[in-house]
């Protein structure tokens, strides 16, 4: 059973079953509520909806036409029938004018079914078209708002150019107040030019089919302002015709910064091509670019340089390092950015050249952007600085040498001992991790540390028995004769203080100055604890060789208090863990 709601408008509550049997009988269910008033119409309206009213035309109280009136007040379209006793035929045309979708007679309801079903059919069709159209309103609304609010410019034309729609974004860049204005102006005064000659062209190709998706224009505003615009066009269906969509897109900006980007890599590139420091750029090892500088350090035209590896004019000595520094350079490898090598120019002349390299991105590759400084001539003076120095080096080698022999030949009885004291000094140092420098100073010191031993009569040097205090004392003026010898011998080290020192002690009980710590120069103490070590195991004139289990005793007992602890334990590794010995 088909359930269908009506609301009978009829004074008679006969006539209304009646006209529910007949729906019955027809194959429905009718949910139905019979009214005879205007005020319980607009009740019933208002309370639930109805598939179809039957109205009768004339009532005590109201009439067909009256509640006509208050269905189309309420704006629902639902089939409105008038069912009458007596109705004439002009009377019911008027009625259907009116607004009503049919009538019958009450003596003629076997059509009732029929009518009500065709009704409600049609009624329904009704209600899908509004809801079309007003879906399809609301899209073109949207349509058109979305238009109107792109942030693009838009507008649509025919195929002979002519401006149908155009946005208020177009309008904006354009410069315009209103479309009236935008499309009175003709393109050879919108575009500039060049713009306008490319725009002919452009016509031209879509004449002969040509579809041109794509392309760029400079325009010139109301302002008299040019501006850059890029553009997509394609076509769409407007109003059911085929016309031409296009997207505009302000580019000025992006353009300048081409423009300036270009104006800036054209001065980069002056600059580059006449600096005078040598520039290359390689990927990987191949040469990419040089500039002028280059091309005339490694004499080589600048367009043979770019097709070529680097490594060639690298001296194949100095090649496994330069390709290893750049291969883990590119790799984000920690390699010196700064480094020297040898080239081999042209004309086969050897070069000293400092490279300064660092990674940088060229043509969206990873390369290796070089500065080369020929460094040749500082190379041959440093070359010959090293060899002064060490031709010095070596005379000062051999004058403090001959100035041990000197002390040597004052004391027969420590033969040796300066030698076997800086021998030892000088192992302490290394132990130590002092420099190259300290351990020369260290060594220079300590092979000449006795020198004042010269001012020192030779009998007491070589007394075989224990001295006296007064010729002990006499021993101790050695250290400060020592150092009037040497303090006004310009060595790179303050040796003459070191001499000075050699027997002060940590805790200030030494001589001649009774200086304390830190006011020991540190070459002084580790002077101290290899004198005090070589002198307790090596044979005396007054005593036996000690040994030197009694030696290293000796500085452990006082480690901190007479004798530095960090050149204590440097000595006591030595030979305890290292089998140190004196050579």
């Amino acid at each position: 059973m088909n359930i269908v709601r009506v609301l009978i408008v009829d004074d008679s509550d006969d006539d209304a079953k009646l006209m529910i049997r007949q729906l019955q009988n027809g194959g429905h269910e009718p949910q139905w509520t019979r009214v005879e008033t205007a005020d319980a119409m607009k009740t019933a309206l208002d309370r639930q909806q109805w598939d179809v009213i039957l109205c009768d035309y004339k009532m005590p109280h109201f009439s067909a036409p009256a509640a006509l009136k208050i269905l189309q007040e309420t704006k629902i379209d639902i089939p409105f029938i008038i069912v009458s006793g007596a109705i004439g035929e002009d009377t019911a045309v008027a009625a259907m004018k009116s607004g009503a979708h049919d009538f019958l007679m009450k003596d003629k309801l076997a059509k009732l079914v029929v009518t009500i079903e065709r009704e409600i059919r049609e009624a329904k069709i009704r209600q899908e078209k509004k809801t079309a159209d007003e879906m399809l309103r609301k899209s073109e609304e949207n349509f058109r708002h979305s238009l109107d609010n792109s942030p693009l410019g838009i507008r649509i034309v025919s195929a002979d150019g002519k401006t149908l729609y155009a946005n208020q974004e177009v309008l904006k860049i354009y410069g315009y107040d209103s479309m009236e204005e935008f499309s009175a102006i003709p393109h050879k005064k919108r575009y500039t030019p060049e713009c306008y000659a490319e725009h002919v062209k452009r016509e031209e190709r879509r004449r002969h089919g040509e579809i041109i998706p794509y392309y760029q224009l400079s325009i010139i505003r109301k302002d008299d302002e040019i501006r850059y615009l890029e553009v997509f066009r394609k076509q769409v269906l407007w109003n059911g015709e085929k016309l031409f969509q296009a997207l505009y897109s302000d580019i000025t900006k992006r353009k300048m910064a081409e423009k300036n980007l270009l104006e800036s890599e054209e001065r980069y590139r002056i600059v580059v091509e006449n600096a005078h420091e040598a520039i290359i750029i390689t990927q990987g090892m191949n040469i990419v670019f040089a500039n002028n500088a280059a091309a005339e350090q490694i004499g080589y035209p600048k367009e043979d340089l770019t097709s070529l590896a680097f490594t060639n004019f690298v001296h194949p000595d100095n090649r496994n390092i330069v390709t290893e520094y750049s291969t883990k350079r590119l790799k984000g490898e920690n390699v010196p950015s700064i480094y020297s090598f040898r080239i081999i120019t042209h004309d086969g002349e050897v070069k000293w050249v400092e490279l300064n390299a660092t990674v940088i991105e060229w043509n969206k590759k990873l390369a290796t952007l070089n500065f080369l400084n020929d460094i040749t001539e500082r190379k041959l003076l440093e070359e010959e600085r090293i060899d002064s120095y060490n031709r010095i080096k070596k005379t000062l080698q051999a004058t403090v040498q001959s100035i041990a022999l000197l002390v040597e030949t004052k004391d027969p009885y420590t033969s040796g001992h300066q030698q076997r004291v800086a021998q030892l000094a000088l192992a302490i140092a290394q132990e130590m991790g002092l420099t190259a420098d300290q351990q020369d100073f260290i060594y220079t010191a300590s092979i000449i540390h006795d020198l004042g031993k010269v001012s020192v009569p030779s009998e007491l040097l070589s007394k075989p028995t224990k001295l006296t205090e007064v010729e002990f004392n006499l021993i101790k003026t050695h250290s400060p004769s020592g150092y009037n010898i040497l303090k006004d011998i310009d060595f790179p080290w303050p040796v003459a203080d070191a001499v000075l020192q050699h027997h002060e002690r940590m805790n200030g009980s030494g001589y001649p100055q009774h200086l304390q710590e830190d006011a020991i120069l540190l070459e002084a103490r580790i002077l101290a604890v290899a004198d005090v070590v070589e002198a307790i195991s090596s044979h005396r004139p007054y005593r036996p060789s000690l040994g030197i289990s009694f030696a290293l005793d000796e500085i452990s007992k006082n480690r901190g208090i007479l004798y530095d602890a960090n050149v204590v334990d440097a000595c006591l590794k030595l030979f305890q863990e290292k089998n140190f010995t004196f050579s």
